[in-house]
């Protein structure tokens, strides 16, 4: 059985790599190559492809997999996940004192989250660390649409939010497998957060749905996304062990510049 995971980085294409190796007894697995068009298609292999380095030539070769997954993730989620993410990836390149702002920054968020909006931290980010993830998300979420509409019926789309919880009816019968939890390699734990979602309810603010909710309706709607519930939590809670202290670790022991890393 030859297999292709296909999504986002930050929409748990790992976890469900796991998964669905798990179920077909631990074939070889291929781990974000460059370009599956070049892959020997020989063999059980289960193949994490992340969207940002897809191409025109992978999709003619998508009949050389007997089986193809889709998985998408709430934006809003998947924006905030990136964000606290990409210190792995710009810590290298940031002053201690700059680690510091955005770490205090963090943790004030924790204590009052409805006093620091989200926009704020996209802003004081951008300004710390040189990158802008609002034209970041922009182009994901312009690319995901694209994706899904030149070739997402020959996928079985699944959303992360009814995997992490264990909604994997539709799943395992695409499969004809039974599907457990994956698990994360050591090596691999850093990209578990919260093993989550609506989180956006605690970190947004109202001024926060004003700047989203327009930008963001589109490829929520394409991917099965209810784009009219934007409500808030009544009392917001962001746990340091989720934000300030996961960032905390990152920074500890970064990696190299990947901008959309998983």
């Amino acid at each position: 059985m030859r297999i292709l995971i296909v999504g986002e980085g930050k929409s748990g294409t790992t976890a469900l790599l796991r998964s669905v190796s798990s179920a077909f007894g631990d074939p070889d697995e291929v781990f974000e190559p460059a370009d599956i068009s070049t892959l020997d298609d020989n063999g059980p292999v289960v193949v994490k492809k992340l969207l940002h380095t897809w191409t025109d030539a992978e999709t003619e070769v998508l009949d050389r997999f007997d089986k193809r997954i889709y998985i998408v993730r709430d934006v809003r989620d998947r924006l905030i996940s990136h964000l606290l993410y990409d210190a792995y990836n710009r810590g290298p390149y940031m002053e201690a004192d700059k680690q510091q702002q955005w770490l205090s920054l963090l943790e004030r968020k924790a204590d009052d989250p409805t006093q620091i909006s989200f926009t704020r931290l996209l802003d004081v980010w951008w300004r710390l660390s040189g990158t802008d993830l609002m034209t970041t998300t922009f182009r994901i979420m312009s690319r995901g649409m694209a994706f899904n509409r030149l070739v997402g019926e020959r996928f079985e789309t699944i959303h992360y939010e009814d995997y992490v919880d264990g909604r994997v009816d539709a799943l395992e019968a695409y499969l004809e497998r039974s599907v457990k939890p994956g698990e994360l390699r050591p090596d691999e734990h850093r990209v578990r957060r919260s093993k989550g979602h609506g989180a956006w309810r605690h970190w947004f603010v109202k001024g926060d749905v004003r700047t989203f909710r327009a930008m963001m309706s589109r490829p929520m709607i394409a991917h099965g996304y209810d784009h009219r519930d934007w409500t808030l939590a009544a009392q917001p809670t962001v746990e340091r062990a989720t934000s300030a202290d996961y960032v905390r670790r990152l920074f500890a022991n970064p990696g190299p510049i990947n901008p959309e890393s998983s």
